[in-house]
């Protein structure tokens, strides 16, 4: 699956911090082969501004990445577990379609080329707010049904 840095990024983000000893080995292994190489970090100035990463937009071609079965499902579990708390945010929106709605991946060559204009601003990806155990396995209040 051909990836920038901003998709790698937002499934890293989605990706749970807990489970079972198997599903964290494929969820680790899937984490070192989303994240960003060295050479990736010094071609893109990957820098840290506060809780958001900023990187040069205009060398960011996609790599391929393979996304693992088992991987996959847990990427779709984890995008149908925001969606329906109502916490699916627009920049989703493109992964979503793909893992949940099964649509084709569409990172051509003409979106690489959006993606990378010199114009445009660099696209700031914040860290996940931490959660507890009970909300990362779906046991929050908002889960439960309780309203806002």
């Amino acid at each position: 699956m051909l990836l920038t840095i901003k998709y790698r990024l937002l499934l890293m983000n989605i990706l749970p911090d807990n489970g079972n000893h198997d599903t964290l080995r494929i969820i680790r292994k899937q984490q070192e082969s989303l994240g960003i190489s060295e050479e990736e970090h010094k071609r893109l100035k990957v820098r840290r501004e506060g809780s958001i990463i900023r990187w040069d937009e205009s060398q960011d071609a996609p790599v391929e990445i393979e996304i693992g079965e088992v991987a996959g499902h847990i990427i779709k579990r984890e995008l149908t577990r925001l969606d329906s708390d109502g916490q699916l945010q627009m920049e989703f929106l493109p992964l979503y379609e793909h893992f949940v709605e099964g649509e084709d991946w569409a990172l051509d060559s003409d979106a690489a080329e959006a993606t990378s204009e010199p114009s445009a601003e660099p696209t700031p990806i914040k860290e996940p707010e931490p959660r507890t155990t009970k909300e990362a396995l779906g046991g929050s209040p908002l889960a439960e049904g309780s309203k806002d």
